[in-house]
């Protein structure tokens, strides 16, 4: 805007040069036709001048011309140098006003970035102190909740747990009392027929004597043979241990009406077909762990069980010896007694009998409790623990955990196990 002004500004100050110019000239040449004139007019009254000096004023005319189109033409060349160097210095200042202005310009840029970058920096580290601290109350804020959750199941875990010992007990109660009066009443039943035996034999002995002949009892000669041939030692079957002659608790005997799986000399007895399904280990709880697994010390639950001259240490459903200054998961030996079953044992029906389940350990009712014993054939489970390995015979692939084999089935539309019975081919 300020190039524009001083621009318009040097032009009025030309034209007005230029006007002056011109009215110089027509006043000089007005005054020239003015003596003319009166030199004209005087002519009549001097019309004795000489030739001489008529031609001289006719020069003068001619002259006058030529002297104004020269200081014309002098007049436009110094406007042309003047117009000149005033452009020259216009353009000099102008760049020179540019580049002061791109220097405040580039000077402001970097200002104004500069602040920018530093606001920028700081609403970053607002923005982050921020967000630090609402993490940080967050995590406080799942903290306590997962306290109070946590909390809040041990308190349900308690409750259960002394709800399920009480109940337990109740039953336990119930269950000694139910098998102290069938001991009881199958005592004085043995004692009834030992009595009504007793008087038999002494009447076939009598009956012998009087007529001279020896004491012949083809029943007593029966089961004599047969006791002879299920007591005859059993064979070792390795890590299963398990025969068909062996005495399972209750004097359960399984009777097969199909035929066995028969794979390197061994005999596979079961009632169900085979059904393989994956092998899926049940999640007991962080309470259970597999055998061979090591702790440094138990919970306040453990129970100690001396059995057999041997130190035991029972801790829901899992059994334990001391080994290396702490102690070690192993098989339950057959035959030890516990006072209370674990919490979600199951129950299994079998043959009139009622067996309990839990990972793996199968037990039976007895007078001080509940004892170890060995898995009865033909007993469905839902579920095994981590630990077990795999037996092929043949195109048929068997579990087996501790000393017990199980075959997969599939039962009304549910993975099982069938507890398998063993034996070697040449008995």
């Amino acid at each position: 805007m300020k190039k524009n002004s001083i621009n318009r500004n040097t032009g009025k100050v030309l034209l007005a040069a230029v006007l002056l110019a011109g009215s110089m000239t027509g006043f000089s040449q007005r005054s020239h036709d003015k003596g003319g004139g009166q030199r004209n007019s005087e002519r009549p009254a001097n019309a004795g001048r000489s030739s001489e000096n008529r031609q001289g004023g006719g020069w003068q005319q001619r002259q006058q011309p030529d002297n104004s189109q020269r200081q014309q033409q002098q007049v436009q060349r110094n406007n042309n140098n003047g117009q000149r160097e005033w452009q020259q210095r216009q353009q000099a200042d102008n760049t020179q006003r540019q580049q002061q202005v791109q220097r405040e310009n580039n000077d402001r840029q970097r200002d104004l970035q500069q602040r920018q970058q530093a606001d920028n920096n700081q609403r970053q580290q607002q923005v982050q102190r921020e967000n630090n601290d609402r993490q940080r109350d967050l995590q406080q804020r799942q903290q306590a909740d997962n306290n109070q959750r946590q909390q809040q199941v041990q308190r349900d875990n308690n409750n259960r747990q002394r709800d399920w010992q009480q109940r337990q007990q109740a039953d336990n109660n119930q269950r000694q009392q139910q098998v102290q009066r069938d001991n009881n009443n199958r005592q004085g039943d043995w004692q009834q027929r030992q009595q009504a035996g007793n008087i038999q034999r002494q009447q076939a002995q009598r009956s012998n004597a009087s007529q001279g002949g020896s004491f012949n009892n083809k029943a007593y000669e029966q089961r004599r043979l047969q006791a002879s041939v299920y007591n005859r030692p059993s064979k070792s079957y390795g890590s299963s241990g398990n025969t068909r002659y062996r005495v399972y608790a209750n004097n359960y005997r399984p009777r097969y009406s199909r035929p066995p799986v028969i794979w390197q000399n061994r005999r596979y007895y079961s009632f169900y077909n085979y059904t393989y399904h994956p092998y899926r280990p049940y999640a007991y709880g962080s309470f259970f762990h597999p055998v061979g697994f090591f702790r440094a010390s138990l919970g306040a639950l453990s129970v100690n069980i001396n059995f057999g001259g041997q130190p035991y240490w029972y801790d829901q459903g899992v059994y334990y010896e001391p080994y290396n200054s702490g102690y070690r998961v192993v098989t339950p030996p057959e035959g030890i007694y516990i006072n209370q079953l674990p919490y979600g044992y199951s129950t299994i029906e079998l043959a009139g009998n009622t067996y309990y389940y839990f990972a793996g350990t199968f037990y039976g009712a007895g007078p001080q409790g509940f004892s170890v014993i060995d898995a009865p054939p033909g007993a469905i489970v839902y579920d095994l623990p981590e630990g077990c390995s795999e037996i092929s015979a043949g195109d048929v692939t068997y579990l087996q955990y501790n000393n017990t084999v199980f075959q997969p089935i599939t039962l009304d539309g549910r993975d099982a196990y069938e507890v398998v019975e063993l034996e070697d081919a040449d008995y």
